[in-house]
C-alpha cells in the first residue's frame, strides 16, 4: 500500500483547497438563508414559472423556500461543479502525471505490476472523493443547526449517497481518459464534468433529450430529482456505477499494456 499512501500525502495540498472551498461555500450559503428565506417565498412562484431557466436547475421541482429545498438548490450546484471538477482533477492526473514527469520509467521497474499500482492510485483517488464529500456533509449539517433548522436525515443522507457516486464515478471516466494520455490535462478533466453536468441541464429542459440522463451522472444525483419523491432514482445510480468500473477497467487494462512516453 505504499503508492496508495504515497498518492494521499502528495494529493493533500490539492484535497484540502478544493474540499475547504466548497465545503466553506457551502456553510456560507447555509449561514444566510435566514435573511433570504423570506425574499424566496415572496418570489418562489416567479422562480418556478421562469420557464427552461427553471427546469434547467430543477426549480420548477422542489420549494426552494424550505430549507432542504434551499440546500439541495444553492448547495447542490456547488457540490455539483465544484465537486465534480474536483473529482475529475483527482482521476485526471493522479495516472498521467507520471509520464508528464518522466517519473514512470522509475515506478515501473518497482517489484510491483503496472497494473498493482494503477489499482492504488485509483483507490486513493477514490478515497480522496469520499472524503471531500465527507468533509462538505460535515459543512452542511454544522450550517443547518446554526441556523437552527431540522434536518431530515432520510432525504440529506440520500441526497449525499448521490453525490459520493457521482463524483465516483466522474472520477473513475476522467482516470480512464487519463491512461490514453501523456500527459495531465485539467482542461480536459475540467471539461469532462463540465459536458456531463451541461447534459443533465437538456435533460431536464427537454423530454426530447432525456435520454441522456442514462449518460451523465449528475441526473440521479439531482437534487430536483430526489428531493420530491424522497429517493433516489436506483437503477440510474446503478448503471452509473457499471460505467465506473468499466471504465476503472479499461483504464487498468490500458496501462498495463501502454508504452512509456519517451
Amino acid at each position: 500500500m505504499t503508492i496508495f499512501i504515497h498518492e494521499l500525502k502528495q494529493n493533500r495540498k490539492t484535497f484540502f483547497i478544493w474540499a475547504f472551498i466548497v465545503a466553506g461555500m457551502n456553510f456560507i450559503f447555509l449561514l444566510i438563508y435566514p435573511q433570504m428565506v423570506g425574499e424566496i417565498e415572496g418570489m418562489q412562484d416567479m422562480y418556478s414559472n421562469l420557464g427552461s431557466f427553471s427546469a434547467a436547475f430543477g426549480m420548477n421541482k422542489i420549494n426552494f423556500a424550505a430549507p432542504m429545498g434551499y440546500y439541495g438548490l444553492y448547495d447542490g450546484v456547488m457540490l455539483a461543479i465544484g465537486g465534480g471538477m474536483f473529482a475529475a482533477v483527482i482521476g485526471g492526473n493522479i495516472l498521467c502525471k507520471e509520464e508528464g514527469s518522466h517519473t514512470a520509467e522509475f515506478l515501473f521497474t518497482t517489484p510491483l505490476s503496472r497494473e498493482n499500482i494503477a489499482l492504488q492510485k485509483l483507490l486513493a483517488a477514490a478515497v480522496l472523493v469520499v472524503m471531500f464529500n465527507i468533509i462538505c456533509m460535515l459543512a452542511g449539517i454544522s450550517g443547518i443547526y446554526i441556523i437552527g433548522e431540522e434536518i431530515e436525515w432520510s432525504i440529506f443522507l440520500l441526497f449525499h449517497l448521490a453525490q459520493v457516486c457521482m463524483h465516483i464515478e466522474v472520477c473513475t471516466i476522467s482516470y480512464c481518459m487519463s491512461a490514453h494520455l501523456r500527459r495531465p490535462s485539467m482542461g480536459m478533466a475540467i471539461g469532462i464534468s463540465l459536458l456531463f453536468y451541461f447534459l443533465q441541464m437538456m435533460a431536464n429542459i427537454s423530454e426530447k433529450v432525456e435520454w441522456v440522463k442514462y449518460i451523465t451522472p449528475y441526473y440521479y444525483a439531482d437534487a430536483a430529482n430526489i428531493l420530491p419523491r424522497e429517493s433516489i432514482e436506483w437503477q440510474l445510480l446503478l448503471l452509473g456505477m457499471v460505467y465506473a468500473c468499466i471504465a476503472a477497467a479499461i483504464g487498468l487494462r490500458k496501462i498495463g499494456v501502454k508504452d512509456l512516453n519517451p
